[in-house]
């Protein structure tokens, strides 16, 4: 098997459910150009995503309309599996800080820390793709990822002895630590 993990913001992956602002429809189309660049030039058999299962993302929307279909799967935990895996209290009250973007406009942003409990997220996405993968006979899958876990879940999917890349591209600066 043969992985690309596409660092993303969590923030423009949702398709569009009402007005957007000129930056984040830019940033939407962005993600929606490459991973159809992506998905045509890799031979792209299954997209993996942790992504808000209330909503349709751009990736599942994109999976559902390709021809043939592509085999689209949501790897978020739950909140339950959250309380199981005793990571919940943790990730609630995930440490962060707010930094001005850009500087002097008035606007902030949040930059969140990693914590130890982000290691038991990584270690299920990674279960949860490659599941996904044998269950679907996939030989190369897409996963997209918050940008903070990106190269962590590149090490444990390696661990695995599957190659794998990671793609920063459409993350323009680093919003953790």
């Amino acid at each position: 098997m043969t992985f690309l993990i596409i660092a993303i913001d969590h923030g423009w992956q949702l398709v569009p459910h009402g007005p957007e602002t000129p930056g984040s429809t830019a940033d939407k189309t962005r993600l929606e150009t490459s991973l159809t660049q992506t998905i045509d030039n890799r031979g792209v058999n299954l997209i993996c995503e942790e992504s808000d299962p209330c909503r349709l993302s751009i990736a599942q929307k994109i999976a559902y309309e390709h021809n043939p279909r592509i085999p689209w799967k949501n790897i978020n935990m739950s909140a339950e599996e959250w309380l199981e895996a005793g990571i919940w209290e943790a990730l609630l009250h995930r440490p962060s800080h707010d930094i001005e973007e850009p500087p002097g406009s008035g606007y902030y942003r949040t930059v969140d820390h990693r914590i130890p409990e982000d290691n038991a997220r990584e270690q299920f996405f990674g279960k949860e793709a490659i599941q996904a993968a044998n269950a679907t006979g996939a030989r190369s899958i897409l996963i997209l990822y918050g940008d903070m876990h990106a190269d962590f879940l590149k090490q444990i999917l390696e661990a695995s002895q599957h190659q794998v890349e990671t793609n920063h591209d459409l993350i323009p600066r680093k919003y953790w630590q």
